[in-house]
């Protein structure tokens, strides 16, 4: 198989760069490891740049004169390791380079998120007042059955989704909670109007795992696609639990820096 570097990176829906793939005997190597490996080299190349989007699976296929079956099982092991990235009806992607979350005490998450320029915008999904089931008693060291605040939002950078966060509030710490986030879509503002100035972060939790359909439909991706998953809890300063959120990342689009 020729990996020759090429010079020039490659434009939106290009498939030249796949002229250099000759494929072997299956009986040496699958056809679509070696489809794997081929465009493995080319992102290592520097050919497929992070964030450039491959050509559509079925130009792509029709070129390397294999099935789409064939050609997915290749794209499917490159999602899975953290290489390429699907956004649901859009395409497949290389990984683009991630942005860097600063985890520390009192900050905005604009001001946490070091975006590399890109736009970061919020999406606020679902806002309503409920009783704590036991998981929310249990962080926030409430009754069950405490009147909670559930918030859940989704962040994009440059259009893209990266992150879902659900939150869950003291109901009788935060009495205004509604009134004042609809302002700026802001949970700092809301503390500051609760007279809370500072706040900390008690615990960060981080795990791996697969986006389940649901997250898949919020980010934009394939179910199935590789993510982290977030477990945190603030509190003031007198050591009041404030917040316990439940966060869902992109696996491609950030690194957490505490």
């Amino acid at each position: 198989m020729n990996r020759s570097v090429r010079s020039q990176p490659a434009r939106q829906g290009d498939v030249s760069g796949f002229d250099g793939l000759v494929f072997r005997p299956r009986s040496d190597t699958p056809i679509w490891q070696q489809i794997y490996d081929y465009i493995l080299s080319l992102i290592d190349s520097g050919w497929l740049q992070p964030g450039s989007q491959l050509p559509g699976e079925v130009h792509l296929a029709e070129k390397l004169g294999v099935t789409r079956i064939t050609l997915r099982r290749a794209l499917q092991q490159l999602q899975q390791e953290g290489h390429l990235t699907s956004r649901k009806g859009v395409g497949v992607f290389v990984r683009a380079l991630p942005s860097a979350l600063v985890v520390r005490d009192g900050s905005r998450f604009a001001e946490s998120l070091r975006a590399d320029g890109k736009s970061v915008t919020t999406r606020t999904t679902f806002l309503e007042a409920e009783f704590a089931d036991a998981a929310a008693a249990e962080h926030l060291r409430l009754p069950p059955g405490a009147p909670v605040i559930r918030l859940r939002r989704v962040r994009a950078a440059d259009g893209q989704p990266i992150h879902i966060s659900t939150k869950v509030f003291p109901a009788a710490l935060l009495p205004d909670f509604e009134t004042v986030y609809s302002r700026r879509q802001s949970v700092t503002d809301v503390f500051i109007a609760h007279g809370i100035q500072k706040y900390r972060r008690l615990e960060t939790r981080i795990s791996g795992g697969f986006a389940t359909p649901d997250e898949a439909s919020l980010l934009a991706l394939t179910p199935g696609t590789p993510v982290f998953r977030t477990s945190s809890i603030n509190t003031d300063a007198n050591g009041n639990r404030l917040e316990w959120g439940l966060g869902c990342w992109l696996l491609t689009s950030v690194d957490f820096v505490f």
